[in-house]
């Protein structure tokens, strides 16, 4: 048995289907849909699913819920939740915002400041936990050189938010270490705990701070969850929390040698981590590291896939093109434009060969048509395309629909965040995102199990979330007509 065929039974019974008209409206022998009924079988594609679901008259939320229950019997729980998972990341990635910020002046002067407490303080609910935190960290966000370490993992919402939204007074180094599972592991909510952490701990690299994370690798689930009393820390340079793992409890020290120990303790666990990430901006002075990551990235790549939510333009960059948007105002212009040439003539090459395959949005090319404008690259590199030089370059994307490298993204990955550029190359799984500020940054994913997980997902993109060659040429076809239109 199986959750579609447990599913399949009950929609037979409580909407009293007869089988033998079931497999005659679906060229079916009897046989095959009761072994289908009884979990033996499973429908061999999507396109008799629905067939099934037409007949038996679903409704469209049972329809959805037939469906997903199909692919689960088909590819595994595990698989299924950890696809769901990556489906939520790329939906929910955020886009550059301008929050309202938490900061703390100087002195401040407030009724039950940790300075009034005891050395040592019994935090006895979560509202204590979460006001005593607050406290603290904007404490040390006002001083001149802060610093912040965090040893527990990311699911503490009210402290994430409270560090993406922080803006400190001068210098603020944050350190947090937590651990990754060496196996799939996932939330109530059936969410893989990695990209739960990874959603989670975004919007704090959105806000540019100085934060580093460091990991390392047990059963994140006994290790934290069973047995530990005040598993998670957080110190700063005059108080430390200890708290347990559901933040309903902790204890608020401020006598300097437990400070002194805890930050001991803090230190020699670091040394036993691993850097799992790493970021670096995109500036203008620095363009060919760019170009040399990117290049170095490509060089262990067999396939290059991205997914974003506009076609990736710079393979159809030709020379004759480059020079005519390029601004040349920037520094060492002739040899970032040189390059550049190189690096989009190895796009157009891989394009050729089968090797570059991009997954974009319908929704996502409306700056571009408007504007003449593509995300890919900060816009003080280039002047904005004219209307004849985006028609050329949507020609060019047309073949390249038809061919398959260039796929249209249909639900629930349609409305990408306008913020998420996502290359996988190789060993490297990067991401180009801006901060609230408007720098423009890339994320780079090596740890081993998180890079898999990206992996298999664009690798084996199920065919049913983007539109076929012919459906997106059509699409294609739409905007160059938009434009002519102009």
């Amino acid at each position: 048995m199986s959750i579609f065929s447990d599913l399949f039974k009950y929609y037979i019974h409580e909407k009293n289907i007869k089988v033998m008209s079931l497999a005659h409206y679906c060229n079916l022998e009897r046989s095959t849909v009761y072994k289908f009924i009884n979990g033996k079988r499973e429908p061999m594609s999507m396109e008799l699913v629905e067939q099934i679901a037409r007949f038996i008259q679903l409704t469209p939320p049972e329809t959805y819920k037939f469906k997903e229950a199909w692919k689960m019997a088909r590819m595994g729980e595990n698989t299924y939740y950890i696809r769901k998972s990556m489906e939520r990341f790329l939906s929910d990635f955020p886009n550059k915002s301008t929050p309202a910020s938490y900061s703390a002046p100087l002195q401040e002067n407030m009724s039950g400041t940790p300075s009034t407490t005891p050395n040592c303080l019994l935090l006895n609910s979560r509202q204590a936990v979460d006001s005593s935190v607050r406290r603290i960290l904007l404490s040390e966000a006002s001083k001149k050189d802060g610093r912040i370490s965090l040893f527990l993992q990311p699911d503490y919402p009210f402290l994430l938010h409270l560090l993406s939204t922080i803006q400190p007074a001068g210098t603020l180094q944050i350190d947090h270490i937590f651990s990754l599972n060496r196996t799939a592991q996932f939330t109530e909510a059936h969410e893989l705990y990695e990209l739960y952490y990874l959603r989670n701990l975004f919007p704090i690299y959105m806000n540019k701070l100085d934060y580093r994370i460091h990991c390392f690798y047990t059963n994140e689930i006994s290790h934290f969850k069973n047995l530990s009393a005040l598993p998670y820390m957080i110190l700063t340079s005059e108080y430390a929390i200890t708290c347990s793992s559901d933040y309903q409890m902790g204890i608020l020290y401020q006598d300097s040698e437990i400070l002194q120990a805890l930050w001991n303790l803090f230190r020699s666990h670091q040394d036993l981590c691993q850097p799992v990430f790493q970021t670096f901006p995109i500036v203008a002075d620095d363009l060919p590291s760019l170009f040399q990551f990117v290049a170095n990235t490509r060089a262990s790549a067999d396939v290059s896939i991205f997914i974003q939510p506009e076609a990736c333009i710079l393979p159809f960059l030709r020379r004759d093109l480059l020079e005519e948007i390029f601004n040349y105002n920037i520094p060492g212009a002739d040899a970032v434009i040189s390059m550049a040439d190189t690096l989009f003539i190895d796009n157009m090459q891989r394009i050729k060969d089968e090797k570059f395959i991009i997954y974009f949005t319908e929704y996502g090319m409306t700056r571009f048509l408007q504007d003449g404008l593509f995300e890919e690259i900060p816009s003080t590199f280039y002047h904005p395309l004219t209307v004849k030089q985006r028609i050329r370059i949507l020609h060019e994307i047309t073949q390249c629909c038809q061919n398959g490298t260039y796929r249209i993204l249909k639900k629930p990955l349609n409305h990408l965040s306008e913020n998420l550029r996502m290359a996988l190359c190789g060993n490297t799984c990067s991401l180009t995102y801006q901060t609230n500020a408007g720098e423009h940054m890339c994320f780079a994913i090596t740890e081993p199990f998180i890079l898999q997980i990206f992996q298999d997902f664009l690798t084996d993109m199920d065919s049913d979330v983007y539109y076929t060659p012919d459906e997106a040429v059509a699409i294609i076809d739409r905007m160059i007509r938009q434009l002519e239109a102009k």
